[in-house]
């Protein structure tokens, strides 16, 4: 097979040259005229006879027909080979997984679910199975494991797994008491009652202290006992607290510019590396997550420009800031149908860097527990 190549020459006298290549029995199969060259396609062979055409510079330009494809490969082979691969391995990371993350704050469980689901095959490096297999694999750990298993759900998220666990819990009923009285647990102003069993021993606005019976559990009528029970129910009452808070008064001020940049970053555990190096001098990152593969997670990220300037609280600012985080301090203790009542600044103190707080907090919380007693035998 015949190899043909184009090749260029600037000269303007097109009728000179192809008469210097005649002359040099260089056999010209096709000709391209351009606005101040001219093209020739010649056999890749007689290239070498060109510096003998006069003072003529002859420039390869390409080779023709499958000896281009094959030049062009030659010369780009990596990107060909990069397009026959990428939807190859475009199908292998989209239905790979690389991480089964199993979430239960019990070891022991998510160690025997990780040994389990590897049983079935849901492990790293393996393809991703499709939704009937899960269905099956979730039903069959539940009746492999009936007392640990409460629940189980296996998520697909990008290239991994996320396995849920509600563990079984196997409650035995609590002992019932026969005989206890709700007492106090602290000092405070009474202010709800509510019961179902007992008689109340206080009332609303009545001060008690710690060990202070509030239902109790002995029914009494015309002033004898008829009958010893459980008390049940719960007494809120008005709990006083003092708490101190120390509120630097220099703080740092960030302000967006609206100024944006866009990057990538590389995540696993604590580790954090953008891709690019970053352009701006302050910013915040805003992520948007990618994928994941070995244990690495790949993050979109635009950071977004904003100047940082040192500030100082004026005095009212720093008093109310205190105040804000006192109650915030304050609200992580309560629990469900508890609130703070009224809050207010015993003592404050300034200086050059820092305001020191001391802040009064009455809070509306249980105030009740069930404590047994024994029946006392009546003397004589």
């Amino acid at each position: 097979m015949k190899q043909y190549m184009w090749v260029e020459v600037r000269e303007p006298d097109y009728s000179r040259v192809l008469l210097k290549l005649f002359k040099a029995r260089i056999e010209v199969y096709e000709t391209k005229y351009c606005q101040d060259s001219l093209q020739l396609k010649i056999l890749a062979s007689d290239f070498g006879k060109l510096k003998k055409v006069g003072y003529y510079r002859f420039r390869k330009v390409r080779f023709d027909g499958i000896f281009h494809l094959k030049e062009l490969f030659r010369r780009q082979w990596l990107i060909v080979v990069g397009l026959f691969l990428f939807p190859i391995l475009l199908f292998v990371f989209s239905h790979i997984i690389v991480d089964v993350q199993v979430i239960h704050s019990n070891k022991e469980i998510r160690e025997l679910v990780e040994k389990a689901l590897s049983d079935y095959g849901i492990e790293r490096l393996t393809f991703r199975k499709d939704f009937r297999e899960i269905e099956h694999i979730k039903k069959e750990l539940l009746n492999r494991f009936p007392e640990q298993l409460e629940w189980l759900e296996i998520e697909v998220d990008g290239m991994r797994y996320i396995v849920r666990i509600e563990e079984r819990i196997i409650t035995h009923p609590e002992e019932k008491k026969e005989r206890c009285h709700l007492v106090a647990t602290k000092s405070a102003i009474v202010k709800q009652i509510t019961y179902s069993i007992g008689e109340a021993k206080v009332a609303r606005d009545d001060y008690v202290v710690e060990g202070d019976i509030l239902i109790s559990g002995e029914l009494m009528a015309n002033e004898a006992v008829v009958s010893r029970v459980c008390a049940t129910g719960k007494v809120l009452g008005e709990v006083w607290y003092t708490t101190h808070v120390s509120l630097p008064m220099n703080y740092e001020k960030k302000q967006e510019t609206g100024k944006k940049r866009w990057n990538f970053m590389i995540s696993k555990g604590s580790y954090e590396q953008t891709i690019l190096r970053p352009r701006l001098e302050h910013y915040v990152n805003e992520k948007k997550r990618l994928f994941s593969i070995f244990g690495y997670e790949f993050y979109f990220v635009v950071q977004k420009e904003v100047v940082v300037t040192e500030e100082t609280y004026l005095e009212e600012e720093a008093l109310k800031e205190s105040i804000r985080l006192a109650d915030e301090k304050m609200q992580m203790r309560l629990q469900d149908g508890e609130q703070i009542l009224d809050k207010k600044v015993l003592k404050k103190n300034v200086n050059n860097s820092t305001m020191d707080i001391e802040v009064f907090v009455s809070v509306l919380e249980n105030i009740s527990r069930q404590e047994e007693f024994q029946e006392q035998k009546e003397e004589g």
